[in-house]
C-alpha cells in the first residue's frame, strides 16, 4: 500500500468513534497510517495515534472520558474569566495538560508519525495548520490552497498558515478543540485561535499534502439543521454542521475513502458514555475497507452525506 493518510474530523463526544476506526486500521497492515491529522475531537485520537499510544490504552481513556477529570477545571476557568474581564465561558487548558501527560509529554518533533492539527484564526478567518517544522518544510502549498483559496480578483478566499513554532501538541489540540460560544478562545503566537471544524471538518486535503497517496477521511458531524421536536438542542453544533455541509461532501470526495460514521446525526455532541459508538465505528471502517478492497483498483469510494 502507498503512504496512507488519514483524516479524523471533529464532533466532541462522538469521537468516541475514532477509536473503533483506529483499531480497523491497526488491525489491516496495510492500511495502517504514517500521516494523520485531525479536527477538534479528531485531533485528539489523531495525537495519541501519531504519538504511538497502544490502542488498548485508547480505549480504555475513551471509555473512562469525564469532561470534568479530563477537560475542564473550575480553577483555570475561574482566573481566566477574571483575566479576560468575563470574556469567553469555559478554559479548556486541562485539557492541554491532560493530553500532554498521556503522551509523555512528546512535542510534534519528536514523532516518527507525520501529524497535523488544525484550528481556526477567529479574527482573521485563517485555516492553522500545526505541524512539525519537517512536515512544514514537505508540505505541498499547491494542494492546500486549490481546496481553500486564497482571495483573488475580489472574490473571497481563506488563507491557510502553516505553524511549526509550536511544538506544543497540548496547546495545539487545545486551540482546535475550543468551541466558539462554549470554550475560551485559545491564544498562540498573537492569534486568536478557535476550533478548526469551523474552517475544516475533515482535513483531507492536508494529509494530501503531507504526501499521503492513499487517504481516508472519517466525519462524525451530520450536516443538516436541527430535527423536528427538538428546539435547542445542539444548535450551535447543528448550525455549524449546516455552513460545512459542502465542505465536508468536498473533503470526503477527495479521499480514497471517505465516509461519515452510521446513525452518528442521532447521537449526542457531549455524553461521554456512548460505548457503543467504538464498535460503530470499527465496523464502518471495516465495511468500507471490504468494499475498497471490492472495487476496481483506484476506484474512491464516498459515502453521501
Amino acid at each position: 500500500m502507498k503512504r496512507v493518510g488519514l483524516a479524523l474530523g471533529g464532533g466532541a463526544a462522538r469521537g468516541l468513534a475514532h477509536i473503533g476506526v483506529l483499531r480497523a486500521l491497526k488491525e489491516e497492515k496495510r492500511y495502517q497510517p504514517v500521516i494523520v491529522a485531525g479536527t477538534s475531537a479528531g485531533s485528539i485520537m489523531a495525537a495519541m495515534y501519531a504519538c504511538e499510544i497502544p490502542q488498548d490504552t485508547i480505549e480504555t481513556v475513551g471509555k473512562e472520558f469525564d469532561w470534568f477529570r479530563h477537560v475542564l477545571n473550575i480553577g483555570d476557568t475561574l482566573r481566566n474569566f477574571f483575566e479576560r474581564k468575563g470574556k469567553g465561558l469555559v478554559s479548556n487548558e486541562k485539557l492541554g495538560r491532560t493530553l500532554n501527560e498521556l503522551i509523555g509529554g512528546k512535542k510534534f518533533s519528536d514523532l516518527s508519525i507525520d501529524l497535523a492539527i488544525t484550528a481556526s484564526d477567529l479574527e482573521n478567518g485563517s485555516r492553522i495548520i500545526f505541524t512539525s517544522e519537517k512536515v512544514a518544510h514537505a508540505l505541498k502549498r499547491e494542494v492546500i490552497e486549490h481546496y481553500l483559496p486564497r482571495e483573488t480578483e475580489g472574490k473571497p478566499g481563506c488563507e491557510t498558515l502553516i505553524v511549526s513554532d509550536c511544538d506544543d501538541i497540548g496547546m495545539a489540540v487545545r486551540a482546535s478543540c475550543a468551541v466558539p460560544g462554549i470554550f475560551q478562545p485559545v491564544c498562540i503566537n498573537n492569534m486568536t485561535l478557535v476550533d478548526g471544524g469551523l474552517l475544516d471538518q475533515v482535513p483531507v486535503d492536508i494529509v494530501r499534502a503531507m504526501g499521503a497517496r492513499f487517504t481516508i477521511g472519517v466525519s462524525l458531524t451530520k450536516p443538516f439543521g436541527q430535527k423536528k421536536g427538538s428546539p435547542g438542542r445542539a444548535l450551535l453544533p447543528s448550525l455549524v454542521g449546516v455552513m460545512s455541509l459542502q465542505q465536508v461532501r468536498k473533503s470526503l470526495e477527495l479521499a480514497d475513502i471517505g465516509f461519515q460514521i452510521s446513525g452518528i446525526g442521532d447521537r449526542s455532541f457531549v455524553d461521554p458514555h456512548q460505548h457503543d459508538l467504538i464498535e460503530i465505528g470499527y465496523n464502518d471502517m471495516k465495511h468500507w475497507l471490504r468494499q475498497y478492497e471490492q472495487s476496481r483498483r483506484g476506484l474512491r469510494i464516498f459515502r453521501k452525506v
